[in-house]
């Protein structure tokens, strides 16, 4: 299994994760639904890590991996030892939730978990678009995040 790219064990993920999301909305409710899903993400990101020295010169390294297989068309904007921005012009994860009827809650499934992972690597994510939210484009800014140091 260590032979899938990034975007297809994801894609293996959604395939069943979106269908049990959508039945989910019409036995309880959308509104509750994603509710559950935003709380789930914030419980995600708030949820306590090591303090760590963020290593931005990982950051390229695992850009291509998400990238891997032409999931993702981005640029770099902007790399250093303390700071790491970039632009998603074209993304195959949004491509693939709204193929399988997820477009309303992909976000969810998909980008929120970037926060909480920036977080572990002793990083802070700020991003205001998604392509999965309709943008044009997505953009990722890293910086060394300051809390608990």
């Amino acid at each position: 299994m260590s032979d899938l790219t990034n975007f297809e064990r994801i894609e293996i993920q959604m395939q069943y994760v979106v269908p049990l999301i959508q039945d989910l909305k019409e036995i309880l409710g959308e509104e509750v639904i994603l509710a559950a899903l935003e709380e789930r993400n914030r419980r995600l990101d708030s949820k306590p890590v090591a303090p760590k020295q963020p290593d931005f010169s990982r950051m390229m390294e695992g850009t291509k991996m998400f990238a891997a297989g032409d999931a993702l068309e981005y640029e770099v904007i902007a790399s250093s030892d303390h700071i790491f921005d970039m632009d998603v012009h074209s993304c195959r994860y949004a491509e693939m939730v709204t193929e399988l009827g997820g477009q309303d809650f992909g976000h969810l499934l998909v980008c929120a978990g970037d926060f909480a992972a920036a977080k572990k690597i002793g990083m802070k994510l700020t991003r205001t678009q998604t392509r999965m939210q309709g943008a044009d484009y997505c953009d990722f800014r890293y910086r060394p995040d300051q809390r608990d140091q």
